[in-house]
């Protein structure tokens, strides 16, 4: 059926595009690009996965089109954390263009100078660099968990970027923790990013997934009608059990399956933490990743499995 669609769509643009001025032509070959990935975008496992990058040992832009071109077998959008680390805005607007993604960029925000380091690196890079592909710019990660700033604070960094997007019509969010958004972080945002890990909560992996989607109607809840998507989640394959939070593979698997069958059959659309497991953090947190640190899929799971896992 998405072959059919796919094909109609193509042969459409095809017979209206010979007779069309170059500004109508534009603008056509536009509709179709969205229409086609929207397309392309049903048949992947996941909405997104979230990808991080050790800072100590900045990547090439060879490698992140490496790991890009391994993600894109099961997601069509990745999200990043900071565009000035490592320079990664804008190797992850290089590489993703490269290997067909969208992109999140993400900008990471805490106690320290760091927004205006990020917002100078993104004024460069939107210079520099064609934004078609980006989905949104995510003004930080998890900023009200830690305590890093005030909600006004925040608000104030989100004005911001919107300044200075505002004429790309970029839409802009924040990503934090499913309890911790104010009503003027909701006012300030074009959508909701929620985090929630049922892992760090140490409930029974039986009731992870419905414990998920409690807190994401919660945050529908309060989100004034604005599309709320599920910006983290996930649960480790190793390390230290919290309370009754165990983490196997096994347990993995049967998180990562219902969670994927229970938001596709609610539309929800959510991001896996994390592509690939981040080797370089300590502890449970270097093993959340559906991927291995070889860039392969975990052999707990197939392609057909993630997508059917219902």
């Amino acid at each position: 059926m998405r072959q059919k669609i796919f094909i109609n769509t193509l042969n459409q643009f095809l017979f209206f595009s010979s007779s069309l001025s170059f500004k109508m032509f534009k603008a056509l070959l536009l509709t179709t690009l969205v229409s086609i990935t929207t397309v392309i975008a049903g048949t992947n496992a996941f909405y997104g996965l979230n990808y991080g990058v050790n800072t100590d040992a900045c990547p090439t832009l060879e490698d992140v089109k490496h790991d890009f071109r391994a993600i894109s077998q099961y997601t069509n959008i990745v999200r990043i954390y900071s565009v000035k680390d490592c320079d990664l805005g804008d190797l992850a607007l290089k590489a993703s263009q490269a290997t067909k993604l969208r992109l999140y960029l993400g900008m990471w925000v805490d106690k320290t100078d760091s927004f205006d380091k990020e917002l100078s690196a993104l004024e460069r890079i939107s210079k520099s660099n064609p934004f078609y592909n980006v989905e949104a710019v995510i003004v930080g990660s998890e900023v009200m968990y830690r305590g890093d700033l005030q909600s006004s604070e925040l608000v104030d960094c989100i004005g911001k970027v919107k300044k200075l997007l505002g004429s790309q019509g970029t839409k802009i969010t924040t990503a934090d923790v499913y309890y911790k958004f104010t009503p003027e972080i909701i006012n300030a945002i074009d959508f909701v990013m929620m985090n929630a890990f049922t892992y760090w909560e140490g409930v029974p992996i039986e009731v992870a997934p419905d414990t998920l989607l409690e807190h994401y109607r919660h945050v529908q809840s309060i989100s004034n009608g604005k599309l709320v998507r599920i910006s983290e989640t996930g649960w480790p394959d190793q390390g230290n059990q919290n309370k009754e939070s165990i983490p196997t593979p096994e347990n993995q698997k049967d998180f990562m399956l219902k969670t994927l069958c229970k938001t596709k059959e609610q539309g929800i659309e959510m991001i896996w933490f994390s592509a690939i497991d981040e080797t370089y953090k300590p502890g449970v947190e270097s093993h959340f990743g559906l991927l291995d640190s070889n860039r392969q899929l975990k052999s707990e799971y197939t392609y057909d499995r993630l997508m059917s896992p219902c």
